[in-house]
């Protein structure tokens, strides 16, 4: 399979390489990039397992009140409905993320634009209409926000 066009998530490079739409199971296989400091607010997948597969840095995972330091080679499973999050410890990381279900993926589909080149966007923070639309989006797609990031 080719993989699809990269895109910016918010401070992110994203790329799907196995679209949920592809096959009756509903999986995504999508590759991340993040800086250094990079994290979700602590959320929850209602309807789907998600799995982490880090091939570069240094993370630390947040899953309900334990907090996980990760390496590159470790696979994290966070199970439906588990509130998590996670920061990138190391100046940059890569992972790839596998879902079972199509909320994850078509929330990043709802919310990134396509990048313009292959490589990590200009950090900015997000402005208030940016959060505003995350916090719908993410409820939309059974994801619901119940806390911060890891700082």
């Amino acid at each position: 399979m080719t993989p699809g066009p990269y895109h910016w998530f918010l401070n992110t490079l994203v790329r799907v390489h196995v679209s949920c739409d592809q096959g009756t199971d509903r999986i995504s296989y999508i590759e991340h990039r993040v800086r250094k400091g990079e994290s979700p607010p602590l959320h929850i997948h209602e309807r789907e397992d998600e799995i982490f597969h880090l091939l570069e840095g240094h993370f630390t995972f947040r899953m309900g009140d334990a907090e996980l330091k990760k390496d590159p080679g470790d696979v994290v499973f966070i199970p439906k409905g588990t509130p998590h999050t996670f920061r990138c410890d190391s100046d940059t990381g890569h992972f790839f993320s596998i879902t079972t279900g199509r909320d994850f993926e078509f929330f990043l589909r709802a919310m990134w634009r396509p990048a313009e080149r292959a490589e990590l966007p200009t950090p900015s923070a997000p402005s208030p209409a940016d959060i505003e639309a995350l916090g719908k989006a993410a409820a939309a797609h059974h994801m619901p926000v119940v806390g911060p990031p890891l700082m």
